[in-house]
């Protein structure tokens, strides 16, 4: 989580500057301890040039941090791809890559909710949701890649978003 984080005061300002200066000149980044609605938390302050601000970004302590492969036994190992795979797998990135719009970008569950709540304000039934869609098994990862870069490339020549309808 990022927090901003503002002088307490009109008399801390230049205190504050500094210090954004500081660190964004030696790039670097502080760690601390604060506390927030009652608890503890490990932090990295750092200074985001962009806005001109100090952030703080919440951290994980040393005992919350796991081996994801203790904890998830059958993640895959390195798996072997071509040369082939990885050109077609960066040419669907740079099909697909568009300018970063947060506005384009929705918390459909937080209206989900919203909706299901308001649904049982106003006295309907909720129905629960659907089943998850079934695994469609083994594919040819080549053809797949090709079809996916078509898709994605087409829309670009008639001025849509690459990931319209997907």
């Amino acid at each position: 989580m990022t927090y901003y984080l503002g002088p307490r005061g009109k008399q801390y300002a230049k205190v504050y500057a500094l210090l954004q200066t500081a660190l964004s000149t030696a790039n670097r980044a502080g760690v601390a301890t604060f506390v927030m609605r009652g608890r503890e938390y490990l932090v990295a302050l750092k200074s985001d040039d962009a806005l001109g601000l100090l952030t703080v970004h919440t951290l994980h302590w040393a005992d919350e941090i796991r081996d994801p492969r203790k904890e998830i036994p059958d993640l895959p190992g390195a798996a072997k791809v071509s040369e082939k795979e990885v050109k077609m797998a960066e040419q669907l990135i740079s099909a697909l890559a568009a300018e970063w719009d947060p506005d384009s970008f929705r918390d459909t569950f937080q209206e989900e909710v919203t909706a299901l709540i308001e649904a049982k304000k106003a006295g309907e039934t909720v129905e629960k949701a659907e089943p998850p869609a079934k695994a469609t098994g083994a594919i040819d990862l080549m053809e797949a890649l090709r079809a996916s870069v078509e898709r994605a490339r087409s829309p670009k020549a008639t001025g849509e978003k690459a990931t319209k309808g997907a």
